[in-house]
């Protein structure tokens, strides 16, 4: 089993943005009394932590690799479809137990820019200002750096005509910009999932013809580099 560094960041970040989308569009399958009668009523020797890795299972297909751990930790040799993994060893479950607790006792995020602070905050991360420029149908980015991507999404959340999957590549190797990344895909209510790429990974791809590069300061000077590489 392999441990990962700040899994109880990652799932509080995870249980933030299925707040967000349950909000969006209550179904009462992830929170609420509806889904606590129902999980009381088959979880069987199950604990919070199944509970709350089956929820991220099942947003993970509704919006494909927004939500799984396979993207955030840039897991290899995982299928897409897998959000963990057979080697997936997961959250203690006394502090799955302690984080449901904290997740349930407070408000959901009601925006995209909300949502994208809360997984911030879930990482100790504080996202800062950057320009992201006008966005048309046409334009291709290459994106770098936390805020970055954050700005990005919330152009996209209030533009029309645009598609994040086809318009935009990110560069991030940080599990925390990864994430963020990786939720455009929920917030946006795509279909597909993103384009993220590690620095190294980026250095190998080819570079996105006609695209601009878009770096916030918080971007790591590899994914930076990485960027302006794909983006040239």
């Amino acid at each position: 089993m392999l441990r990962h560094e700040g899994v109880g960041r990652y799932m509080e970040g995870a249980l933030r943005l299925l707040q967000f989308v349950e909000s969006r569009r209550a179904t009462g399958r992830r929170f609420g009394p509806d889904a606590d009668a129902r999980w009381s009523s088959f979880r069987g020797d199950l604990e919070t932590v199944d509970r709350i890795e089956l929820m991220i299972r099942d947003a993970d297909a509704e919006w494909p690799a927004s939500f799984g751990a396979r993207v955030v930790y840039a897991l290899p040799g995982i299928p897409e479809d897998e959000p963990f993994g057979s080697q997936w060893e997961g959250l203690d479950p006394v502090a799955a137990e302690d984080l449901w607790r904290k997740v349930k006792a407070e408000a959901a995020p009601k925006t995209p820019a909300a949502t994208l602070k809360a997984i911030a905050i879930a990482w100790g991360v504080k996202l800062g200002a950057c320009d992201v420029g006008k966005v048309g149908a046409n334009d291709r980015l290459v994106i770098a750096g936390a805020s970055a991507i954050a700005a990005a999404i919330e152009a996209f959340a209030s533009g029309s005509g645009l598609d994040w999957s086809d318009q935009v590549v990110v560069i991030a190797t940080a599990p925390v910009a990864r994430q963020l990344a990786a939720a455009a895909t929920a917030l946006l209510n795509a279909q597909q999932p993103a384009k993220i790429l590690t620095a190294v990974e980026a250095a190998k791809a080819k570079p996105v013809r006609g695209a601009r590069l878009v770096a916030s300061e918080d971007a790591d000077a590899a994914d930076r580099s990485a960027g302006e590489a794909m983006a040239s």
